[in-house]
């Protein structure tokens, strides 16, 4: 679905990460937790491609996008104001598995933080107990998490990386599933030590994704299917996936 809307509300949390607020009835209620929008801002943009991201938050009729200022694109999203207007092409991907009754981990770092923000309300919502770790490079990179933060350079919370106690975390808090986002050296060392300890775990790639329907193959992923390895698109395919099924290493 595409739709041509408004900025309703821009909400800076330091100088580089902000969130983008529209309104929209009929995105609110299509879009599920997991799923990210393809972003074209209007006006004197200069980028060739749109911008994949992710569904921070909605609530009732009102979506959050939560942006890192990173390149041309996240930079000139950053300098729109309340009513520029953004094409939106969305939702797209599929979305996370959410359980019921159960007690729940969150593993995030850095700007991974974004897709699991919605995740853990809907966890919540049927009826899951649910623990939330992040990391981040720096303080600036730490958003709220209900258990630990870590940074890689101690400026916030406790130095190192969400893996350092997270076996000795499954095992005291008996964690029955994962979520997790970031970069992928993180999912990665987080998918072992889950495949260990036969704990169900969803990870949401994070690849640049041109045209966020499957068609260029720019976000191919190589993932394990009936003991055979084939190449999936992220954006179609995904972005979520069993941790069991991406293949790390390749």
């Amino acid at each position: 679905m595409q739709k041509i809307l408004p900025i309703n509300y821009i909400e800076k949390i330091n100088k580089d990460y902000f969130i983008i607020y529209i309104k929209n009835k009929e995105l609110a209620l299509k879009s599920k937790p997991g799923q990210f929008f393809e972003l074209l801002p209007m006006g004197n943009y200069k980028g060739l491609l749109r911008k994949p991201i992710s569904i921070y938050n909605i609530e009732n009729d009102t979506i959050g996008f939560m942006i890192k200022k990173i390149g041309y694109g996240t930079k000139y999203l950053s300098q729109l104001k309340v009513g520029d207007f953004i094409d939106f092409l969305g939702p797209l991907g599929n979305s996370f598995n959410i359980p019921m009754n159960q007690k729940v981990m969150l593993i995030s770092g850095g700007i991974g933080y974004a897709p699991l923000f919605y995740l853990s309300k809907e966890l919540k919502n049927k009826h899951n107990s649910v623990i939330w770790i992040h990391g981040g490079r720096s303080e600036k990179d730490i958003f709220d998490s209900n258990i630990m933060n870590y940074t890689n350079d101690g400026s916030y919370g406790k130095k190192g990386f969400v893996t350092s106690n997270l076996e000795k975390i499954l095992e005291v808090e008996k964690i029955e599933k994962v979520f997790t986002c970031g970069p992928q050296i993180m999912m990665k060392e987080i998918s072992k030590i889950t495949q260990k300890k036969e704990i169900n775990t969803e990870v949401s790639l994070e690849s640049y994704m041109a045209c966020g329907i499957g068609v260029c193959k720019g976000c191919s992923v190589l993932i394990k299917k009936n003991n055979e390895n084939v190449y999936k698109t992220v954006c179609k395919d995904g972005p979520i996936f069993n941790s069991k099924e991406v293949v790390w290493d390749e």
